[in-house]
């Protein structure tokens, strides 16, 4: 890990060689000058003679005080999606091995759960979500309407088809969660769920989106996110769509007048 004193943002550049995977892997993270933007590369070089089969995966994880139940708000260009199936926790609402359509999650009584939002209830499940195919360009988003803060990830959606919802609401007894966690991941991916990588090659495609990626023999492969930082108008209500274009992030709300937010960044999606 080192700063990277020759580029004229500041920046931090992270790598490591895995030996027994015959894999080299690094990550670039850089501020913007002038804009609350980060700008994130990684790189990932197959060392061995053989192509891998390979998972990629970005953990985006939140947390009190910004994620409260009831009002923190996420938001997916997703179409398709799927609950886990039986086994991932015992205190799971939803029905389980379930399609249903973002973001109203089907639960065990009968009526539906939008996942936009966590309700104040002690549970843990996980659901996977097909990011739209028709996009360009993919995200996340989180947003607290009373903090007036949102943030939001970008990245190209043919790197990242996948977004899985983790969901932990003071549900796990074992440590280190010990039954008091409180968090929410958001993770754009080249997979949907978190299984084995046997598995996820035996399971094939999902929706007719395919599940993970190549990592060609002796090849580098290189993926790029921006992350975004947003003070919000009073009472926003969420993100509908991202566009990147002419050098600005155009973010625009999920509610009737559709406010929009922009910021100037860099051409590096």
């Amino acid at each position: 890990m080192k700063k990277d004193s020759s580029m004229r943002v500041p920046a931090l550049h992270c790598s490591c060689v895995l030996p027994e995977a015959q894999i080299s892997f690094s990550r670039t993270i850089s501020l913007d000058n002038t804009s609350p933007v980060v700008y994130c590369e990684e790189r990932a070089e197959n060392m061995g003679a053989c192509d891998r089969p390979i998972s990629w995966n970005e953990h985006v994880t939140f947390g009190p005080p910004f994620l409260e139940c009831g009002t923190t708000i996420f938001d997916i260009p997703a179409t398709r999606a799927k609950t886990c199936g039986p086994g991932y926790s015992e205190r799971i609402f939803l029905q389980l091995d379930t399609e249903f359509i973002w973001p109203d999650a089907p639960r065990k009584d009968g009526s539906c759960s939008n996942l936009r939002i966590m309700p104040d209830e002690r549970y843990g499940h996980y659901t996977a979500q097909l990011l739209d195919p028709a996009l360009g360009v993919g995200f996340i988003s989180a947003c607290n309407p009373r903090q007036r803060l949102l943030v939001v990830y970008a990245f190209r959606r043919e790197d990242f088809a996948w977004v899985g919802n983790w969901e932990e609401r003071n549900n796990r007894a074992t440590a280190p969660w010990r039954g008091r966690t409180f968090c929410r991941g958001m993770e754009f991916s080249t997979t949907p769920f978190a299984i084995p990588r046997r598995e996820t090659i035996d399971q094939g495609p999902l929706f007719g989106e395919k599940t993970y990626r190549w990592l060609p023999a002796r090849s580098t492969v290189a993926v790029r996110y921006l992350i975004m930082l947003f003070m919000t108008p009073e009472h926003f209500e969420g993100v509908s769509r991202v566009f990147l274009e002419r050098g600005r992030a155009r973010v625009t709300e999920a509610a009737p007048g559709s406010r929009e937010l922009n910021v100037a960044v860099a051409n590096f999606l």
